[in-house]
Order: C-alpha cells, then structure tokens, then sequence
C-alpha cells in the first residue's frame, strides 16, 4: 500500500509539474523556445539552453567578405586603370571599365572576396 501511494504521489507531482510548465512556456515560446520552470535558486528546463538568437551552425551568413564595387576599383587601379569605374554590379561578378595606355579596358572581378580577375576585354 505504501508503493502505491509513493507512484500516485510522484504521478500526480509530474502531472502538477507538467501543467505548470505548459501555462508557463506558453508566454515564453516565443522568446526562449523551450520549457523553463525556475526561480532564485532552482530552474528546471529543456529546449535550446536559454540562448536567445541564433547559434552558430543556423545564423544568417550576410556577404559581407565578398567583392564589392569599391574594392573592384580598387584592385582595377593598381593594375594600371586610370579613370577606373563601374560599369556593372552583379550577384556573379563586378565589371570595371577604364583606360590602360590610351586603350579602352573592361575589367570583370569575381565576387569573391579577393575579387579574382575573370576576364579582361581591350577595346
């Protein structure tokens, strides 16, 4: 008699426990995304460990590394550009046109972050 009382006590703790914590992660899903109960001293929880964001492996990747066009002129003048600008801006590549011992030169960068040159056109 004395088991089962000790099983209808610690079944009727989890059920306790687990209602306490649905009403509870209902307000906090949105900012925590998993189950805490706690207070001063205690916390009980499971989900993402309290981290509030991104972790490393789903965080946004920006392109920040990549050729932008001030970098493309850049590299286009000391190749020996003069008059080196812009002419085109895409998600494969940077164009650059200028002027290389009178002749006129179209410079293409790819956009990786060390703007690889991928072609040049003497006009």
């Amino acid at each position: 008699m004395f088991k089962s009382q000790i099983k209808s006590v610690i079944i009727a703790g989890a059920l306790a426990m687990g209602a306490f914590a649905a009403s509870s992660s209902a307000a906090n899903a949105d900012v925590r995304g998993g189950i805490y109960i706690g207070g001063p001293g205690f916390s009980f929880g499971f989900g993402n460990h309290g981290h509030y964001g991104f972790r490393d492996w789903d965080r946004p990747r920006y392109r920040v590394n990549r050729c932008n066009p001030r970098k493309a002129v850049r590299k286009a003048r000391r190749k020996g550009l003069r008059r080196a600008h812009v002419v085109r801006v895409g998600h494969r590549g940077v164009i650059v046109a200028g002027r290389k011992w009178g002749d006129r030169v179209v410079v293409g960068f790819g956009r990786h972050r060390s703007c690889p040159v991928r072609f040049v056109r003497h006009r």
